[in-house]
């Protein structure tokens, strides 16, 4: 799990701001689209997160209240360089990414009844899904990684829940708050039973 005890501090305050702030410069598209350059970034740049590490710090951010994407930027500054990590990372992620937003809603007011525009627009949702589909896949790699190393059991129950929890949600409109607790409930049970038929 995320350790709000033992932080790694790995990099400095100004670099974080400077990194966060990048993110929240050029991440257009979205949710998907800051979770692809988090990853990039973090991950597979600057190797300061693991894949597992950061599939864990998206578990505790999926289960808090509020926008993902603000709890994913405080739990990897505070891992990266604790309370005050927490608050340079928001900071550098929401200054630039406001003024911009700010600066192109005005803009977009202006032309938005354009064809030209609001074709640009669909098209560039068709590049978003994309990168979607990709930030996805990567988040699944360590929890299918993990699965496949504890036995066909765990992995089976791991897609039935993705299944199951889709059909759930789409068709019959189950509350978000009680799929996941039905999906943590069943997870812990599983591991209970792993864990005896070790002994």
């Amino acid at each position: 799990m995320v350790d709000a005890i033992n932080v790694n501090k790995k990099i400095s305050f100004y670099r974080l701001f400077y990194h966060w702030a990048y993110i929240g410069a050029v991440s257009f598209g979205g949710g998907a689209v800051v979770q692809f350059m988090i990853q990039d970034k973090f991950i597979y740049k600057l190797h300061l997160l693991t894949e597992e590490e950061y599939t864990e710090i998206i578990g505790v951010g999926q289960i808090t209240p509020g926008i993902n994407i603000l709890a994913y930027t405080i739990l990897i500054g505070q891992r990266l360089a604790g309370w005050r990590g927490s608050i340079v990372s928001v900071l550098g992620l929401i200054l630039p990414s406001a003024a911009i937003t700010v600066a192109l809603s005005s803009v977009y007011i202006l032309f938005s009844d354009l064809p030209a525009v609001q074709h640009a627009l669909r098209t560039a949702f068709a590049a978003i899904l994309g990168i979607s589909l990709v930030t996805n896949w990567r988040n699944m790699k360590p929890i299918l990684r993990k699965g496949q190393q504890a036995g066909i059991i765990p992995i089976g129950l791991l897609l039935s829940i993705v299944l199951v929890t889709a059909i759930l949600y789409q068709f019959l409109h189950v509350g978000v708050v009680w799929l996941y607790a039905v999906g943590a409930f069943i997870g812990a049970l599983t591991y209970i039973f792993m864990e005896k038929n070790k002994k």
